[in-house]
C-alpha cells in the first residue's frame, strides 16, 4: 500500500458532496421523525424512579400467582395490595396533571402484567423444550432442541421490569427496515465509482501503468474504502443513538436486552447497551461486505450506475425478503436461510436473537448469528480476491 495513493483515494471518496448531503439528509429525517416523541406523556414521565420499590414487589411469589390467575390482565385496584405505598404516592404527585397521572397508572398495570407474563412464557417455553428433548428422536431438529435447552441452562438471562420506552427504542434503531438501509445506501453511493470512475476520467491507463504498481493501487483503494465505511457507520450510528437519547430520554438504568419487548426468549444475557453494540458491529461488518460487493462490480464496469443499482437491488431484495417471511423456530430451513444470512439480519440481529436459533452446517449445529457473520465475512474475502485479480490483470488499452 502506498500512502500517497491512499491519500488521493480518500480525498476522491470523501470529497463527494452527494455523500455528505445524503448523510445529513438521512440524519435530519431520523431526527424529524423522532423529535415528536419527546413530548409524549408516556415517554417523558415514567416509573423508573420507583424501580427499587417495584422490583422488590414483583419478587413475591404470591403476587406472581395472583397475576397469573388473572391471565395477566389485572386492574390497578387488583394489584394495589401488592404494590408499595411509595409507588402510589409518587403517582399521586401528578393528580393535578390528569394525562400524566393516568399515563403512570396505565404504565404501572402494563409493566407488572407484562413482567410476569414474559417471565412465565420463558419458563413455559424452556419446560416444553425439556419435554421435547427428553423424547428426542435423533433428528436434526431434535438435536437442535437439546442444544437449545443446554444453552438456556447455561445462559444467565435476567428478565427485569421494563419501565422506560427508551430501552426498546435503542434496540429498534437498527431493527427498523429503513434506517439501517440508509447507512448501506450512503456506502453504495460513496463506493460505486471507486474503479469505474477511473475509466470515465481517463485515469485508468495511468494508474494501471503506474510505477507504484497495481497492487499498491488496489490495497490503497481497499484501505480508503474500509476507512470510509467505518466513518459512515460510526457517524450515522452515533447520530442515531444521540437523537434517540434526546427524543426518548437517555435510559436511567441499563436493563437486560431480555427485558425489552420481543426478546424474552433470548439466550443473550447482555444489557440493552451490549445488544446495541452488537448491532453496530454487525452493521460495520455488513458495510464491509456490501462495500466489497460494490468494489467487485465496479472493477468490471465502466459506469458507476451499474454497481450502484446492482448492489442496491441485492441489499434491498434480501432485506425485503428477510422482512417478508416468518422464520421457523429453532432450526433454519432452505427457504429461511437466504433471509437469515442477509446483510439486514446481520445488522438487526433481532429476529435471530429473539430465541435460540441454529443452522445445520454439514450436520454440525451452529448458532445462526455466528453462521451469518462467518458467511458474510467469507463473501467479503471472496469479493476482494476477485476484485484484486480482475484489477491487477486488467489490460491497458490504447
Amino acid at each position: 500500500m502506498n500512502f500517497e495513493i491512499l491519500g488521493t483515494e480518500l480525498y476522491k471518496i470523501f470529497s463527494k458532496k452527494v455523500v455528505w448531503i445524503s448523510m445529513a439528509a438521512f440524519i435530519m429525517l431520523f431526527f424529524a421523525l423522532k423529535i415528536q416523541m419527546r413530548d409524549i406523556v408516556g415517554v417523558k414521565y415514567t416509573l423508573e424512579p420507583m424501580r427499587a420499590e417495584l422490583a422488590g414487589a414483583v419478587e413475591s411469589g404470591e403476587f406472581r400467582d395472583f397475576v397469573r390467575s388473572k391471565n395477566y390482565s389485572c386492574s390497578i385496584d387488583e394489584i394495589e395490595p401488592y404494590i408499595p405505598t411509595a409507588v402510589f404516592e409518587y403517582i399521586d404527585r401528578y393528580k393535578t396533571a390528569e394525562r400524566v397521572y393516568n399515563s403512570l397508572r396505565s404504565d404501572l398495570i402494563g409493566a407488572v402484567n407484562n413482567y410476569f407474563e414474559r417471565a412465565d412464557n420463558r419458563e413455559d417455553y424452556i419446560s416444553r423444550l425439556a419435554d421435547d428433548a427428553a423424547n428426542s428422536d435423533g433428528s436434526t431438529l431434535a438435536r437442535a432442541k437439546v442444544k437449545l435447552l443446554s444453552d438456556y441452562q447455561k445462559s444467565q438471562v435476567k428478565i427485569e421490569l421494563n419501565l422506560e420506552s427508551s430501552a426498546n427504542n435503542f434496540i429498534d434503531v437498527n431493527h427498523s427496515a429503513v434506517f439501517p438501509g440508509l447507512i448501506m445506501l450512503v456506502i453504495i453511493v460513496g463506493l460505486s465509482g471507486i474503479y469505474s470512475d477511473e475509466y470515465i476520467s481517463g485515469m485508468q491507463s495511468a494508474l494501471l501503468t503506474s510505477k507504484k504498481g497495481r497492487k499498491d493501487v488496489f490495497f490503497s483503494k481497499l484501505s480508503a474504502a474500509f476507512i470510509f465505511i467505518t466513518a459512515v457507520v460510526a457517524v450515522m450510528e452515533i447520530s442515531y443513538m444521540i437523537i434517540t437519547a434526546v427524543c426518548y430520554y437517555a435510559p436511567k438504568s441499563s436493563i437486560s436486552a431480555a427485558s425489552t419487548y420481543g426478546l424474552s426468549l433470548t439466550t443473550f444475557g447482555g444489557s440493552v447497551c451490549d445488544f446495541c453494540l452488537r448491532q453496530v458491529l454487525g452493521t460495520l461488518l455488513a458495510g464491509y461486505t456490501l462495500g466489497s460487493i460494490v468494489m467487485c462490480i465496479s472493477a468490471f464496469g465502466k459506469n458507476a450506475l451499474i454497481p450502484f443499482f446492482a448492489a442496491g437491488l441485492f441489499y434491498g431484495g434480501t432485506a425485503l425478503y428477510a422482512n417478508a417471511i416468518t422464520l421457523p423456530p429453532i432450526l433454519s430451513s432452505a427457504y429461511s436461510l437466504p433471509a437469515e444470512l442477509s446483510l439486514f439480519m446481520l445488522q438487526t440481529q433481532y429476529e435471530l436473537a429473539a430465541a435460540g436459533h441454529y443452522t445445520s452446517v454439514f450436520g454440525i449445529l451452529l448458532p445462526t448469528p455466528a453462521v451469518n457473520a462467518v458467511f458474510n465475512a467469507c463473501v467479503t474475502l471472496i469479493c476482494l480476491i476477485i476484485t484484486y485479480k480482475a484489477y491487477t490483470r486488467k489490460q491497458v488499452k490504447g
